[in-house]
């Protein structure tokens, strides 16, 4: 059986990262600036065959949080991520493993390419993504009812919003890949107050100060062609 695991950041890995020469990295599909590897890592007793897929993915140091909870901070190297927070460098990578057997055409005839394999792997944590979402940003994780009909309705609901949330990202190119979750949406687009004006026998909403994604996301609405 073959398997693809994203694997979690251990010392290991990053000795493996680090013995990675320049020349081995290969731009990545459909990610811009992202770069991909192999190393020979493979945890111990684990299939012969057994290998990881390295991306990395270039960072500025000045969109580095300085808050040591934040995740991305995580996955960039110990070393770059001091250099990047002291101004001594103006970007890191942001570093991320795949443990896996399935065979390149480095050790099979019929194997797939690294970049082919990645692509693959990270189309497949973006499904993952929208489940997380679902339990987290809709609602999904707490059923409200004993009644299994209930629940049902709850559980499509909670579906139909985080796929009405993509489809808005997506028509209106806010999110080229459907990245914010359900939360910030809600807190960037929807739950954003607004008040209403009477003038010349018409009516119009007065959004606060500051910048807001629903005179953006309408335009965009708009402009879009109508159906056939």
């Amino acid at each position: 059986m073959d398997f693809a695991i994203a694997a979690k950041r251990n010392t290991a890995l990053w000795r493996a990262y680090a013995g990675i020469a320049a020349d081995q990295w290969t731009d990545a599909i459909d990610m811009d600036h992202a770069q991909v590897a192999t190393c020979d890592y493979a945890p111990a007793r684990w299939p012969p065959g057994t290998y990881t897929i390295v991306r990395r993915v270039p960072v500025a140091a000045t969109d580095i949080s300085a808050d040591p909870r934040a995740r991305r901070r995580r996955t960039i190297p110990t070393d770059q991520l001091t250099l990047a927070l002291g101004g001594h460098i103006d970007q890191a990578y942001a570093v991320s493993f795949i443990v896996t057997n399935i065979p390149t055409y480095d050790n099979s005839d019929d194997g797939e390419l690294i970049t082919d394999i990645e692509h693959w792997f990270r189309h497949r944590t973006d499904i993952e993504e929208r489940i997380r979402d679902a339990k987290h940003g809709a609602a999904l994780r707490h059923l409200p009812s004993g009644k299994p009909e209930l629940n049902t309705v709850w559980m499509w609901a909670a579906l139909l919003a985080i796929n009405i949330s993509v489809l808005l990202q997506a028509v209106t190119g806010i999110d080229d890949h459907g990245r914010r979750h359900g939360p910030r949406l809600r807190a960037e687009l929807i739950c954003i107050p607004a008040r209403r004006i009477h003038h010349g026998r018409t009516i119009t909403w007065r959004l606060p100060p500051g910048q807001h994604l629903l005179p953006q996301v309408l335009a965009r609405i708009r402009e879009l062609p109508t159906p056939a």
